[in-house]
């Protein structure tokens, strides 16, 4: 009768270290070594054998234990085989719920993204093959979201600048159709300008086109220096009406191999980018080994804005002024024209100013 009291008393300690078992294996998940989830299944793999063998005691006292013997003994071996199949089978239901959370999380995250939801963030599982994916996923999705601002902001850029020199034109050839404006080389001047406003921003948009087309354009060996000598040359009328002083640190013999093309392109815009929003006195085109810089000693640009100068449509200064207005596909060019040609650019604070560095070979 001693056995009657004492086995449930038996049953209760094992079911106690059991269960301390299972919370030692998954406080082990917690620890940053063992957050891997081929290491957690590896260790439900583990535990299986050494809790098959601490339930066989477990099954043969039921198995003796006189209340039940009757009914236990002629199914001794279910007892085993169900011990050594039902095992695995809960492990594996714990192994598989650590894939099925995440994969649950995720599958919830893509029928936003469905929905056209950029707000959607995956959060931490603790195991780290899952984390890296999520957090790789996050950030995707924070481009994507960055991309669509981008894009919605391009409609309406693009919207108002088209809207602003049509209704100016439209508005002067309806007066003097009308006879209310007389047809003066002030107004025709005024046309003129608008008509020029609307060629500009469709050449800007058929060169950021052009730029991300693959480069047909075969590389040549150019020297640098004089190459940008003809730049500034070209631009001196610009440079001494701004008060800009530009300066070269370049040897005689240094070539680099571009498309001259391409390389013309892109200095073109940098040139004229620093013109229109620098407010600099000194421009400072220096190059060593690896890296070509294009430097001012202007206004600069908040560093918030560094991470995403060259994206496109994207523009430090929000206004929709002429002077400092725009689509924002400047920089978005150069970067498109520098890719194409194994060129890496960059922009870095100055102090003060912005300097743009595109790495050679990079």
């Amino acid at each position: 009768m001693l056995g009657v009291y004492f086995f449930p008393l038996y049953i209760f300690t094992n079911a106690i270290v059991v269960a301390v078992i299972a919370i030692v294996i998954l406080g082990l998940f917690k620890k940053s070594l063992l957050n891997r989830l081929s290491v957690r299944i590896a260790i439900l793999i583990l535990a299986s054998g050494p809790i098959i063998l601490f339930l066989i005691p477990v099954a043969n006292q039921l198995i003796i234990w006189a209340p039940i013997k009757a009914i236990a003994s002629p199914f001794s071996l279910a007892v085993y085989v169900l011990i050594a199949l039902g095992t695995p089978v809960v492990l594996g239901l714990l192994a598989g719920l650590f894939v099925r959370r995440p994969l649950h999380q995720f599958k919830e995250a893509i029928a936003s993204l469905e929905q056209s939801n950029y707000k959607v963030q995956l959060q931490s599982m603790g195991i780290r093959e899952f984390d890296e994916v999520f957090m790789r996923f996050n950030n995707l999705i924070n481009r994507l979201r960055h991309e669509e601002k981008l894009r919605k902001d391009l409609v309406s850029d693009t919207s108002h600048e088209l809207n602003t020199p049509l209704t100016t034109m439209i508005g002067q050839l309806t007066a003097m159709q009308e006879g209310k404006f007389p047809l003066t080389r002030e107004r025709v001047a005024i046309l003129k300008e608008q008509a020029e406003r609307l060629a500009e921003l469709v050449q800007q948009l058929d060169a950021y086109t052009k730029a991300r087309m693959p480069n047909a354009g075969e590389p040549e060996d150019i020297y640098l220096r004089q190459f940008c000598e003809e730049l500034i040359n070209h631009f001196s009328l610009d440079l001494k009406q701004k008060g800009i002083t530009a300066k070269l640190h370049i040897a005689e013999d240094y070539i680099i191999h571009v498309n001259s093309g391409a390389l013309q392109h892109i200095l073109m815009n940098l040139m004229q980018n620093t013109l229109r929003y620098s407010q600099a006195t000194e421009i400072t085109i220096e190059a060593t080994a690896h890296e070509f810089m294009f430097s001012d000693n202007g206004k600069g640009v908040p560093s918030e804005s560094l991470p995403y100068l060259f994206e496109r449509f994207y523009r430090v200064d929000k206004s929709r002024n002429r002077a400092t207005g725009g689509l924002g596909l400047g920089l978005a060019i150069v970067r498109e024209l520098a890719e194409s040609q194994g060129l890496a650019i960059t922009a870095v604070a100055g102090h003060p100013g912005l300097t743009l560095v595109l790495k050679i070979n990079a």
